[in-house]
């Protein structure tokens, strides 16, 4: 009887030690396999940074032209010659007072990446705050003040479409045509009700920009920290 007991003792023990070393090398598997999601995570989210990093290029340079555009119109002590200058083609006057500039940075992958709830497996809640923080935050000051600067657009348009009709018109034109600078500063330096649309339409643009600017150091920070994470991984 002892033997017998001996036996199956010994074999449940057998048993039992299988199961577990199952259950552990399972689990470091699963570890692993987790620890290569992040991996390939943070480096689908480098790629994405790289796209974005090209588009704030070129929306920083359309931002801050815009931006001296209009304060330089605003400007007394600006002469003709430093308008022409700054574009000698009315139509970058008409970005600058009669349209706006959005902003949407190519951000698929983040909002796959909330959507699919994966973004949990990053690890690093420093990398989670600071992609909620550019994502979220900024991004939301940002277009906030783009709606602000689209209703100063508005009424900018309302305002020359009433009172001076023809430089609207000619806004448009691809040509160079320094009276047509020259008449539109004219009129600004006159006109009361026309610079406080123009300030009002600068504000914005200028909190636009400083929305922007934070964007951007979030996502400098977001980066160093993706290539940190990287490299000690």
């Amino acid at each position: 009887m002892r033997k017998y007991l001996v036996k199956y003792s010994i074999e449940f023990l057998v048993i039992v030690m299988g199961i577990s070393v199952s259950f552990y090398l399972d689990k470091i598997r699963t570890a692993n396999e987790l620890k290569t999601l992040s991996v390939d995570l943070k480096k689908n989210l480098l790629a994405e940074i790289t796209e974005i990093e090209e588009y704030m290029m070129e929306r920083e340079r359309a931002f801050k032209t815009d931006q001296f555009v209009l304060e330089s119109l605003q400007n007394s002590e600006v002469s003709l010659d430093s308008l022409l200058r700054i574009s000698n083609k009315p139509s970058s006057y008409n970005v600058a007072l009669f349209n706006y500039r959005g902003f949407k940075p190519p951000v698929a992958f983040y909002n796959s990446l909330v959507n699919d709830g994966k973004i949990r497996y990053l690890e690093s809640s420093l990398i989670k705050e600071e992609l909620d923080q550019m994502h979220n935050v900024h991004f939301y000051y940002i277009n906030e003040n783009i709606k602000d600067e689209a209703v100063a657009q508005r009424k900018m348009i309302d305002y020359f479409q009433f009172n001076y009709p023809n430089l609207l018109i000619e806004s448009g034109e691809p040509n160079s045509n320094p009276n047509y600078v020259q008449e539109l500063y004219s009129k600004i330096g006159s006109d009361i009700i026309l610079r406080a649309l123009l300030f009002q339409k600068s504000l914005a643009i200028e909190q636009k920009v400083n929305g922007f600017n934070r964007y951007k150091e979030s996502l400098e920070n977001l980066k160093n920290s993706l290539l940190s994470d990287l490299d000690s991984q």
